[in-house]
């Protein structure tokens, strides 16, 4: 009986504990003290590209108070207003102290809007939470900073080298570029003449690390020049021919090109100032037309094809350029690489002073 009647007791004492400690996690845990963030030992900062990895600001607040032992999340937000209706985050830690390097920062700026190589404001806070959930937010006062960002062009490109292409097997033989899809970052293609032969891709022309092969039907990335070389890619048959690859899958393919017309007369890119540059047309490929480099202004640009139809597109950095297709953005005056397939109307531009 007294058995039983102790079982009874440990029965009822595990119940109420375990309502206990749900009740535990339903409690709220008020905020004593919201983060203070201390102001900016320099407040006006000017980045420097050319030392990305330098310290460029470090940010310190006093720690957030919450009655009991918790661990503190923070996260450092940028806003270009104090109210904060768009606030970017730019780091998050436990910690009180954080220091942006220079191409964070630059980064943060960017995704705040910023106009590249101008004095702007944004304000920076402290948002504090406590557990998985970063519940019970606080926020502290924000401070103001001027930022003068550079600017940052964020894609990778690749270009063509072996017996199927224009190149040959040379790594800097004005290798023809792959055209990135300007809504896709990740997919690239390029239509024009292939050899029935094999081919390569290339980050970067006068190297031959990095590169991409295949190794059964999927791309495979040469890292470094210790690394082994990966199979070649080929193209099964001569003509014309689409090539697209995605270089986040690992997937290409090809597809021939029912009909191809005759190639332009003449390209020439027009920008909005009045200035015009002549296009050079491959003699492997008269489709496909460049130039490795010329002065652009901020501002934007058309193509003038034949001497008098204009191609223009709307997006920066590449796309496809169509009859009246309106005037493409350059963002930053710079020396630019650009090249214009006449098949597709497909088009890049590639800033050279601010390329990786």
């Amino acid at each position: 009986m007294i058995s039983k009647f102790k079982q009874f007791v440990f029965l009822i004492a595990v119940v109420v504990a375990a309502a206990c400690s749900e009740e535990d996690e339903k409690l709220t845990v008020a905020v004593e003290d919201a983060p203070l963030l201390a102001q900016l030992d320099i407040n006006r900062v000017a980045l420097d590209q050319t030392n990305p990895g330098n310290p460029a600001v470090t940010i310190s607040w006093n720690k957030a108070s919450y009655g009991l032992p918790t661990l503190v999340t923070y996260v450092v937000e940028f806003a270009t207003e104090d109210s904060f209706e768009n606030p970017v985050n730019a780091l998050t830690t436990s910690n009180t102290e954080a220091t942006l390097s220079v191409s964070a920062l630059n980064n943060t700026a960017n995704a705040l809007g910023f106009v590249p190589f101008e004095w702007q404001q944004a304000y920076i806070r402290i948002k504090s939470s406590i557990g998985t959930q970063t519940s019970n937010v606080s926020y502290s006062e924000p401070i103001e900073i001027s930022i003068n960002p550079y600017f940052s062009y964020p894609y990778d490109d690749y270009y063509l080298v072996g017996a199927a292409t224009a190149a040959d097997w040379n790594n800097d033989n004005n290798n023809p570029l792959l055209f990135r899809n300007a809504f896709n970052e990740n997919e690239y293609t390029y239509t024009g003449r292939f050899l029935a032969d094999a081919f390569k891709i290339l980050i970067n022309r006068g190297a031959w690390a990095p590169q991409y092969g295949q190794d059964g039907g999927s791309l495979v990335l040469r890292a470094t020049d210790d690394d082994p070389d990966p199979p070649v890619i080929t193209s099964e048959t001569a003509g014309y021919r689409t090539f697209t690859v995605n270089f986040a899958t690992g997937a290409f393919s090809f597809e021939d090109v029912a009909a191809v017309g005759d190639a332009f007369t003449s390209v020439s890119v027009t920008g909005d100032n009045g200035s015009s540059v002549e296009l050079t047309p491959l003699s492997f490929d008269p489709h496909i037309w460049y130039v490795r480099s010329t002065q652009l202004q901020a501002g934007s640009i058309s193509f003038l094809a034949n001497g008098s139809t204009t191609y223009g597109g709307s997006t920066e950095f590449s796309g496809v350029a169509t009859v009246d297709g309106g005037n493409i953005p350059v963002p930053v005056k710079d020396d630019y690489e650009i090249w214009f397939n006449d098949i597709t109307g497909d088009y890049a531009m590639i800033p050279l002073n601010f390329s990786k």
